[in-house]
């Protein structure tokens, strides 16, 4: 990857860092083993979603941005046919041996690549999935790679912090750095050139030419990690969110994740 952008090669160096904090990440199948239900958290919708795609054993999906390769496992045990990407060899590395660990090795095929330009076929993959992906992106040159790869009828599924009115003019005062520090940060997990999605973003994504729908999360559960959960249910404010979402339209426009789902 000789011909990386200055952007690029700043995340590369920074997820080569990142990658050594956690060399062996466990894999949980809670979101997929139906014994409990979250539908107000935004991670577990897309494995709903994705969930609810497959119906045959040869459908092929794209991790787009695979990372250390957890969600790929998950995916190859919902039974499909994973490829996964990532900037990071140390990511791909650990991608491969988790899908050993779990068995899913003849089910799983990674590779070091960027999102701006995929080294896939044309109408390659039945389904997309981007965890957190486009907000570390050139999202107007990743997306067209999207769209170009993905099957006729087939799905891209989202999922991406967002900028909210008021909450993140509020985050980006001094005295909300002081609180919350948006420094880059490999302990905490931010990238000098990440940025969180805006409504012009959104109109990039639905510009490829696929149905969007996107649903919104992240209201109040922001307040979840500091409130202990009770054993056997979802957090409190994850449940509060779910209704207020749906009964008061307007506070959608407050939340702050979408699940962008794309229909080619």
């Amino acid at each position: 990857m000789s011909d990386l952008s200055e952007r690029q090669r700043r995340e590369l160096e920074f997820y080569e860092e990142f990658s050594q904090l956690n060399i062996s990440p466990v894999v949980s199948f809670a979101s997929i083993k139906g014994k409990e239900a979250r539908p107000g958290n935004s991670y577990w919708h897309v494995m709903s979603v994705v969930k609810q795609h497959f119906h045959s054993a040869d459908q092929k999906l794209l991790d787009f941005g695979c990372g250390k390769g957890d969600s790929s496992i998950i995916f190859s045990r919902i039974g499909y046919e994973v490829f996964g990407f990532d900037i990071s060899p140390s990511n791909i590395a650990i991608a491969e041996s988790l899908s050993q660990k779990y068995e899913m090795a003849d089910r799983t095929h990674f590779k070091v690549s960027v999102a701006e330009k995929l080294d896939y076929p044309d109408d390659f993959f039945d389904a997309v999935v981007g965890t957190d992906i486009l907000h570390h992106v050139e999202i107007r040159q990743a997306m067209p790679e999207c769209s170009r790869v993905l099957k006729k009828g087939g799905l891209a599924i989202f999922h991406e912090p967002i900028r909210v009115p008021v909450f993140d003019a509020l985050r980006e005062t001094r005295f909300g750095n002081w609180l919350v520090p948006k420094k880059v940060s490999i302990e905490r997990h931010i990238t000098e050139d990440e940025r969180k999605l805006t409504v012009d973003d959104l109109e990039v994504i639905r510009s490829v030419g696929c149905s969007c729908t996107i649903d919104r999360f992240l209201l109040f559960s922001r307040l979840d990690r500091f409130i202990k959960r009770a054993k056997g249910k979802p957090p409190f404010f994850e449940t509060v969110d779910l209704q207020l979402l749906t009964k008061v339209p307007f506070l959608k426009s407050f939340a702050g994740v979408v699940v962008i789902v794309l229909r080619k």
